[in-house]
């Protein structure tokens, strides 16, 4: 496989570390105040919405890993632990699942580590760690089967065009990598980014979105820098800096390590290396979770908006940070207050999503901000039903 190395050559400074990125001309920073809170939700939020998954004998959801809205299909996807996926349409009426393509059959799939929306070819793509790209219908009828052999796993995926994707690698085969790959020449070019301070303190089930016609990787694990993807020159350009303030953590303070590396290098007895760097990143991540750091879990953004979910130590409902980018104002939800929120999947405008357990949602929602309508459908939910997508209408 031809294959070409990218990397992006940025200097590093900051108060807590010289690892961090310069704040150059063009990276649009963010102050997230995380002791703040807001002191109520309709200064913020202009209503909540609730959208019934239909229950049915076919649509039984297990339990839910990944959450895709497309709004052009307007259809959601949901990927459980059988690695099977639901379709909906945006009415929540149901499509069909994929069980039936489940197995090992020259159409099927035996196993996905991610999902994604291809808008090419107008359906679903799911990627195996091995490089196989299996696509399908709305209703999991069988639409083609890609192949390539990645150096190492792959484990998410976006499609770019019918023939060229971006690939991410676990973190222990490779030092922040992303690939762009032709899968009708074969060849990969490799991106390198920066900023990983941990790789396992994460609940990110997404890091590749489309917002118009810009592609935007946020990495998984804790990293407060957002990415533009440019195809073209097969590199990440950092648009996007969380600044935590004193919050932020520090990556001279942490013991072992934050991410693996490559090691196929002459001399190196890559298990026993590998070995050693997973032990370094668990290390890591298990400090982190002993102590009272403020932890970004989840993080996405859209041309008018950055949301944030977070934890302080293991306790708690953790927070939710909301940036409005046109007013340059920020809303913090913490611990509950001024209400209790579900961490969000994505964002559609102006409409946060999130999705939960059908018994929960009474629990969770503020129906203050809910119409008539809205109420009499959580009043109508039963325990046994599928779950609930959450809608937060976030004021313009």
């Amino acid at each position: 496989m031809n294959k070409i190395i990218t990397i992006i050559c940025i200097i590093f400074v900051s108060a807590c570390s010289s690892d961090k990125f310069q704040k150059n001309d063009g990276i649009e920073t963010i102050s997230v105040d995380v002791h703040n809170t807001s002191p109520d939700a309709s200064i913020f939020i202009e209503k909540i919405e609730v959208l019934p998954l239909e229950t049915n004998d076919s649509s039984l959801i297990n339990v839910y890993k990944k959450i895709e809205y497309d709004k052009d299909m307007d259809v959601y996807a949901i990927y459980d632990k059988e690695q099977i996926v639901h379709t909906f349409r945006g009415d929540g009426t149901y499509i069909a699942n994929s069980r039936k393509m489940k197995g090992k059959g020259p159409e099927e799939y035996y196993m996905a580590v991610d999902m994604k929306f291809n808008p090419y070819l107008q359906g679903i793509d799911l990627l195996n760690p091995y490089g196989t790209i299996n696509t399908y219908t709305l209703t999991f009828d069988f639409i083609s089967k890609k192949e390539i052999k990645p150096e190492f796993f792959f484990n998410a995926l976006m499609a770019l065009d019918n023939n060229d994707y971006i690939f991410t690698t676990p973190s222990i085969w490779a030092n922040q990598e992303m690939s762009f790959v032709n899968l009708e020449t074969k060849q990969q070019n490799i991106a390198k980014y920066d900023g990983t301070i941990s790789s396992g303190n994460t609940m990110d089930k997404e890091c590749f979105y489309k917002d118009g016609n810009s592609i935007y990787f946020v990495p998984n694990g804790i990293n407060y820098y957002f990415y533009r993807v440019d195809p073209k020159n097969y590199k990440l350009i950092p648009i996007i800096y969380l600044d935590f303030g004193d919050a932020e953590i520090c990556e001279d303070d942490l013991p072992a390590v934050a991410v693996g590396e490559r090691t196929n290098k002459e001399g190196v007895k890559p298990d026993k290396k590998r070995d050693d760097l997973l032990k370094g990143m668990q290390e890591r991540s298990q400090y982190i979770r002993d102590n009272d750091f403020i932890v970004p879990l989840i993080k996405f953004f859209n041309d008018d908006y950055v949301y944030i979910y977070f934890a302080k130590g293991r306790k708690g409902f953790g927070g939710h940070y909301i940036y409005n980018r046109k007013s340059k104002k920020g809303f913090l939800l913490n611990e509950g207050k001024p209400l209790i929120m579900q961490p969000c999947f994505g964002i559609t405008d102006n409409v946060l999503m999130a999705i939960c357990d059908a018994y929960y949602a009474p629990r969770l929602l503020d129906t203050t901000l809910m119409s008539q309508v809205e109420r009499e459908k959580l009043e109508q939910l039963k325990e046994e039903d599928n779950p609930v997508i959450l809608k937060y209408y976030l004021r313009k």
